[in-house]
């Protein structure tokens, strides 16, 4: 099995190389690259925080370039922004492949904050949107109406947009995978969902998308969250009976023709 190559479809390497209070110097990008090559990753989607840090689109794709396996994913908060379309085009024209909305970091939960015309743009350049779909935080910030609708109502608005679910709606992936299922332009990201909840009942769920659903479900580290040796052993788990071309579509191949790279 560890000859199946992975593609990393979501990790957070930090100029500083510190996390979220957690990693201190350890989350770089050359100790990520140096993680995948050792556990047979062949990339990974590297993803900037626009609310982590000073993140900034230049110095964050200036530290991609020197790893040709590395895909620069802007980190975008449209509420911070003063002029949503100017900043895309200047995000494509920088070299990113898609951009990620973190809505939980960014505060655009209670009320729910108009993406509408983020999705558009990013749609007329070609911009693949991670979309964050793990919501839980805090009381003071929990969302009060359903996200999962919320997300609903926004694709309808703007069905050509390619999205990435990502870490899959959590303990609700299968109602996000029935989702996935009709609507080509997405694709479910099981980052964080495949570690996380370990011996639940969310075990059976990411069985049962790995045996019937290998065509439009993706993996990743969540990195520095987990590291790609974690994720090569629950990915192993889940993998051992699938056919080879089963096995690829959900290591690599998916991402990797989602994304046109």
């Amino acid at each position: 099995m560890q000859t199946v190559p992975i593609f990393d479809a979501l990790a957070h390497p930090t100029i500083t190389g510190n996390w979220l209070g957690r990693y201190k110097g350890q989350c770089t990008f050359e100790e990520l690259c140096y993680d995948l090559k050792k556990n047979n990753f062949i990339g990974a989607c590297a993803i900037g925080m626009a609310d982590i840090e000073d993140y900034s689109h230049e110095a964050f794709i200036r530290h991609c370039h020197p790893y040709r396996q590395l895909i620069p994913i802007a980190g975008f908060n449209p509420k911070r922004s003063e002029h949503i379309a100017n900043e895309l085009r200047h995000i494509k024209q920088l070299g990113y492949k898609g951009i990620k909305i973190h809505p939980r970091f960014s505060k655009l939960i209670n009320p729910h904050f108009d993406l509408t015309q983020t999705l558009q743009i990013a749609a007329q350049l070609n911009l693949v949107v991670f979309y964050c779909t793990y919501m839980h935080c805090q009381l003071e910030s929990y969302p009060t109406s359903d996200p999962f609708y919320h997300l609903v109502n926004l694709l309808k608005q703007v069905p050509q947009v390619k999205m990435v679910l990502v870490h899959g709606g959590d303990i609700q992936v299968l109602r996000y995978a029935e989702l996935v299922r009709f609507n080509p332009n997405l694709l479910l990201d099981l980052s964080l969902t495949l570690m996380k909840y370990e011996g639940s009942s969310v075990d059976a769920d990411l069985r049962f998308l790995f045996q019937k659903f290998d065509r439009r479900i993706c993996i990743g580290t969540d990195y520095p969250e987990y590291s790609p040796q974690q994720v090569r052993k629950r990915y192993n788990l889940f993998a051992t009976d699938l056919t080879i071309d089963k096995k690829e579509n959900i290591a690599h191949r998916n991402i990797v023709q989602f994304l046109s790279v």
